[in-house]
């Protein structure tokens, strides 16, 4: 084996048996054929695929359930939003309310799910604005899909006159 060793060393990676010996024997070493859930043996390529997915979308994903719950008397409830109330919460979103949200934020905190940092959009906001509100007049008309939005990371709720 010592030989073969020197060989391989001195004649570099030629398709050798001692290298593919190594090579097979790493692999060998280093893959998952089975794991131990509880009682459960998984097992299989597609099993032990179909397992680490859901333990981590588990693991990461959206709560299950709803972790919020009104009373249910609360739908008789007299109180109603006043016509002041109902014109302030469906208003269109204004450029100082989107900026003051905006600069309010932390610059140096995590990225969100697009790998940008909010440094990015507080530096570059003369230059990103035109963009940032469309967005927030699409998602005020209901012409935004926030199901990308949702996942996982932030909830937006659309506002609903009525």
């Amino acid at each position: 084996m010592q030989k073969s060793h020197e060989n391989w060393l001195l004649k570099g990676d030629r398709n050798t048996d001692y290298f593919h010996r190594i090579v097979n024997g790493r692999r060998r070493r280093n893959t998952i054929f089975s794991l131990s859930c509880g009682d459960e043996m998984i097992e299989g390529t597609k099993n032990l695929l179909n397992h680490a997915t859901k333990f981590y979308k588990d693991l990461f994903g959206p709560a299950s359930g709803n972790l919020c719950k009104l009373k249910e008397d609360m739908s008789e409830s007299n109180e109603k939003l006043t016509d002041i109330d109902n014109f302030i919460l469906t208003r269109p979103f204004s450029e100082t309310e989107i900026k003051n949200a905006l600069f309010s934020m932390k610059p140096n905190k995590a990225p969100g799910p697009d790998n940008i940092p909010i440094e990015f959009f507080q530096h570059c906001w003369e230059i990103v604005k035109s963009e940032v509100m469309l967005l927030f007049e699409w998602f005020h008309d209901n012409k935004l899909d926030v199901q990308r939005l949702n996942y996982g990371i932030i909830t937006l709720l659309p506002k609903v006159a009525g």
